[in-house]
């Protein structure tokens, strides 16, 4: 495996030796209506004149083609209008205006194209899930987006606090790097509660990739990365409203808006009210089964394009969330009392960032680009006797630069970034002492400022869409942990027009936050216990560090004159160094230490996605991980990850444009951190059982504006019997209390409905 890492970095370094990735060729297609006001045409084909390589137009009209060594013309055509052949000049802009054909009078056409899917156009293994994937479920927020998803697996992190967290590659979600329109997104003290900050309707798509991603993102990603694109002004309705409501009495409601001032300025206001206030216990353990609480959560963002290469933007947005929970009736006389248990979790979040490109004109392969961000994150939160409050700021900076080298097959991208992290966190026990370097304490400091300014450089090689290959290599200096040297390579081959197979390699770093990343430990009756440090800076450890392997297969196929696509893949992430959290050592304790052995991750996958007839559509796939680590007493598989899973999605829509969804996921075995010092009564099993779950969803588009849907989660009502332990005895002086050991819904059946309304 050492060898391996070796040959890598070789290859990366010398790939990226004065090289990295420009844009397509870019263009509009466009008609004119009968007022004579141009209107972009979506689905016209684009294509090199006397080849197959081509491309088609998104809804906007614009369409991006690779470059074609020795082809000079494009052949731009759409059903039912004339065809139109144009000499292509790096010179000049593409802009086609398509007439129609008036001797035809009507043409079907139809196609098939699943609503998620890998980009096989990109070199790094790219899942993206469109708007129409989204609406196959609820999609409150972020951390409700992937049900339809196998790849990505959310689950409760713990019975009380309703945090959920998203799991790749068998590896916890702090491992994936989650980005806003590839800027820091979920990270820093949002890294637990942050994936429920990004309201579903804010989401235009979701690029999911597994593995190491591209270097210009930054060092953090170790199992993968998922990036959310939110609603632009250039491309969002004029008015977008969504309400929801179940039978847990949560509400929400979501406002989009979007103006353009004067033809070069457009804004987009995206607001969001969520509520949850009423208190239920529906297993009768006298805890809630979910925190009420409410949400506030608004973005307004500005574009500005003076339609000669320069392009701008920036935004703010402001988030309050409040989470109160517990045993029912608890109330803030309770606070640090044995009266009753209860738990408050209260952020506030500020945020501005901003993007600014300009594209050289007649060069459309070369431009500059700098993105920026500053945020600031207030923390408040109490658990039992666990307190806990923290404050970040941050600033972020980075600044990219791209071409080619000698044409476009040898495109590169070059930059520098920065990264500023001040953190100020402090935790408490009132009754129980924290063991920090061995002593017993009753609150402790976790405060840090991280200075880190990097450099980046990225090289893509094209060879005519057979083969390509991307090789990245950052260098980031920390003030505390001194250099930190990433290198990745992804490589793809094209073995036929239906086969591809792409393989990639590299190295991530990320700074672990331990405490808002074990909520499930915080809101129990564990002991903190921080050993085996490492260093003197954070919490006295050394950052996570990990080498991921991947390789991805996917084939095209046409059967019984439909089209489907199958996709393998295997993954291998090796750790360096973590910190490890061991529940296995003590049933008391929560044990921090420093990885001294070995920690892996093994993931393989297998996925069909096919057109059963027409617009029913079928996705199946197949999951398997093996995750494990050297503990305190020896090497165990990380508990609470189901080892298998199997998945099927059924998607059907009618003509007359009702839609139904359909999903089962059936989870393997998995194994229970050690409970045999718990009172008899309170010892769990070993392992978890298998079990089912089943989600539906049926939705009605009424004429253009109007949806509505109504859908069931979890239909077979499958529970955990008793999620909490020791929910009788919270504050028992045998502290078996823990909320921690959840591995299944604790919720059973919810039944849901909501609205669209759209203007275009």
């Amino acid at each position: 495996m050492k060898l391996i890492r070796v040959l890598l970095c070789a290859i990366t370094l010398t790939m990226t030796m004065g090289v990295a990735h420009a844009q397509k060729i870019m263009g509009l297609v466009v008609e004119k209506n009968a007022k004579g006001v141009e209107e972009p045409l979506a689905g016209a084909n684009v294509v090199w004149l006397g080849t197959t390589q081509g491309a088609s137009t998104e809804a906007n009209g614009v369409f991006m083609i690779d470059p074609l060594e020795g082809a000079t013309h494009l052949v731009i055509s759409y059903v039912g209008y004339k065809s139109d052949t144009i000499k292509f000049n790096p010179q000049t802009r593409i802009k086609v205006i398509l007439v129609p054909d008036e001797l035809l009078d009507e043409v079907t056409v139809v196609g098939w194209k699943p609503s998620s899917g890998i980009d096989h156009t990109r070199s790094i293994n790219t899942t993206v899930m469109t708007e129409k994937e989204l609406f196959k479920a609820a999609c409150c927020n972020l951390s409700e987006s992937f049900e339809t998803n196998p790849s990505v697996d959310v689950a409760f992190t713990d019975a009380i606090t309703g945090t959920r967290q998203i799991q790749m590659l068998g590896l916890a979600g702090p491992n994936t790097m989650i980005s806003i329109e590839n800027m820091p997104g979920v990270r820093g003290l949002a890294s637990s509660q942050g994936i429920q900050f990004i309201p579903g309707t804010w989401i235009n798509s979701i690029q999911v990739t597994k593995g190491t991603g591209s270097v210009i993102n930054g060092y953090e990603s170790i199992a993968g990365q998922i990036n959310v694109e939110l609603k632009k002004p250039e491309e969002s309705e004029r008015l977008y409203v969504n309400g929801y409501v179940n039978n847990a009495a949560r509400s929400e409601l979501n406002v989009n808006y979007t103006a353009h001032a004067g033809e070069k300025w457009a804004t987009t206001f995206l607001l969001h009210g969520s509520t949850r206030p009423f208190e239920m216990d529906s297993n009768d353990d006298s805890f809630l089964d979910f925190p009420t609480g409410t949400q506030i959560n608004a973005i307004n963002r500005w574009v500005y394009n003076n339609g000669k290469g320069l392009l701008a933007q920036f935004g703010v947005k402001l988030l309050s969330d409040v989470k109160l929970g517990g045993q029912t009736d608890f109330s803030a006389e309770d606070k640090f009392t044995t009266n009753r248990y209860g738990f408050e979790i209260d952020t506030k979040r500020y945020e501005a960032w901003g993007k600014v490109g300009y594209q050289f004109d007649g060069k459309p392969y070369k431009s500059i680009g700098f993105q920026w961000s500053v945020m600031q994150h207030d923390h408040a939160s109490f658990y039992g006797f666990n307190e806990h409050d923290a404050n970040e700021k941050s600033v972020y900076a980075n600044l990219i630069y791209q071409s080619i080298i000698g044409s476009t097959n040898h495109k590169f991208k070059a930059g520098a970034s920065f990264l500023y992290d001040r953190v100020d966190e402090t935790f408490a026990n009132q009754e129980l002492d924290i063991i920090y370097r061995d002593t017993p304490v009753n609150s402790i400091l976790f405060d840090r400022k991280e200075f880190v300014p990097g450099v980046f450089m990225e090289y893509n090689y094209d060879a005519g869409g057979k083969f390509s290959a991307i090789a990245g290599l950052r260098l980031d200096h920390h003030n505390l942990f001194g250099p930190l040297y990433t290198p990745r390579l992804h490589l793809r081959y094209n073995a036929t027009e239906t086969t591809t197979l792409r393989v990639s390699g590299g190295r991530g770093i990320r700074l672990a936050n331990l405490l808002t990343e074990s909520t499930g430990v915080l809101a129990s009756a564990r002991q903190f216990v921080f050993t085996g440090l490492q260093a003197n800076y954070a919490y006295g450890y050394k950052p996570d560090m990990a080498w991921n392997y991947g390789v991805n297969l996917s084939q095209d196929f046409t059967l019984d004159y439909r089209p489907g696509s199958i996709t393998v893949d295997y993954f291998y992430t090796d750790f360096e160094n973590q910190v490890v959290l061991d529940m296995d050592y003590s049933t008391r304790e929560a044990r921090f230490f420093g990885l001294t052995g070995r920690s892996f991750s093994q993931s393989f996958q297998f996925q069909v996605d096919y057109e059963l007839i027409r617009r029913f559509d079928l996705r199946m796939a197949y999951r398997w991980l093996d995750v494990q680590t050297d503990y305190t007493n020896g090497r165990l598989t990380r508990p609470l990850i189901p080892q298998h899973r199997a998945f099927i999605n059924l998607a059907y829509e009618t003509k007359n444009r009702w839609k139904f969804d359909y999903t089962v996921q059936v989870l393997g075995k998995q194994r229970i951190p050690n409970t045999s010092e718990n009172l008899v009564q309170y010892q769990r099993e070993d392992y978890s059982t298998s079990y089912m779950l089943m989600n539906a969803q049926v939705t009605k588009d009424i004429k253009d504006k109007w949806s509505v849907y109504l859908g069931v989660e979890n239909i077979n009502n499958f529970t955990l019997d008793n999620p909490i332990v020791a929910a009788d005895d919270p504050f028992g002086a045998h502290n078996n209390f823990d909320s921690s050991l959840v591995w299944g819904p604790i919720f059973g059946r919810m039944v849901y409905a909501g609205f669209r309304f759209r203007v275009n």
